[in-house]
């Protein structure tokens, strides 16, 4: 069976804000509405904070905000855009924290818990560090399934099933939302903190997923993304006239909010 490859998040540094980043008006939005959930000059931590393409926004819109990210290169990025003050960031483990018990009013995870070798244990050490009354944040990006985004990367899972008999795309998904309830939070209604929309044709989707800069590329071998590219992009001459016609394609950023009471399980 082809073996999966550990992250490679150094390698994806400087092309991450290319494909993840949001327009400025877009990311004002979502840093006030996350600043609007936790309360004016809260302490928030954002768990894998990446270029600080989230945590910046929520810096400017008043709150502290530290950020930690195993990969020396994300910070890199993220520190020449802050320019020195507006964050505090840290090169660590996010399944081994090191912070002290209840120092943060808000904890924040975009993107991330799926990647983690054991999201349960980093959801153990996000909820450690959170202060009583305190509240754990979940956002992620929605592209509209029947965009030719949508499209082809859901062709990229079904093809590399078929690829990697047994495998299954990563991601926690609901048990998060389970897991949370069990330990005594409120999971609030999910909420759209932003929404746009943004040109892209499927030649550059598939250009991004060859590059590696879409994360479902991250974890496969170069024979494996090799193969599956060759045959999405068969699929995709046989469903579109123009590869490189672009589409206006519906973006959104959602947030969902588990708030705890001053008593924890």
């Amino acid at each position: 069976m082809t073996e999966v490859l550990p992250i490679r998040f150094d390698a994806i540094a400087g092309a991450y804000d290319q494909v993840r980043g949001h327009p400025p008006e877009v990311a004002e939005q979502i840093g006030r509405a996350i600043a609007a959930l936790v309360g004016n000059n809260a302490h928030v931590l954002e768990l894998g904070v990446g270029t600080g393409r989230i945590a910046l926004p929520v810096a400017t819109a008043g709150c502290r905000v530290v950020g930690i990210d195993i990969s020396a290169e994300m910070l890199r990025t993220a520190r020449a855009k802050e320019g020195g003050g507006a964050l505090r960031l840290l090169q660590g483990d996010i399944e081994r924290l090191p912070f002290a018990d209840a120092v943060f009013d808000a904890t924040l995870a975009v993107h991330v818990l799926h990647l983690a070798r054991d999201w349960r244990g980093v959801l153990a050490e996000a909820l450690r560090v959170l202060r009583p009354g305190g509240v754990f944040i979940q956002g992620r990006d929605w592209r509209d399934p029947q965009s030719c985004v949508g499209r082809l990367r859901s062709k990229l899972r079904e093809t590399l099933m078929d690829l990697l008999p047994g495998s299954r795309p990563p991601g926690a998904g609901a048990a998060v939302g389970q897991a949370l309830v069990k330990l005594g939070a409120t999971v609030e209604p999910e909420m759209v903190a932003a929404a746009w929309v943004a040109p892209i044709s499927p030649a550059q989707v598939l250009e991004e997923m060859e590059s590696r800069s879409d994360a479902e590329t991250w974890v496969l071998d170069d024979a494996t993304l090799s193969t599956a590219l060759e045959r999405l992009r068969a699929w995709a001459a046989s469903v579109y006239d123009d590869l490189n016609r672009p589409e206006m394609v519906e973006r959104r950023f959602v947030l969902q909010a588990a708030r705890f009471g001053a008593e924890r399980p």
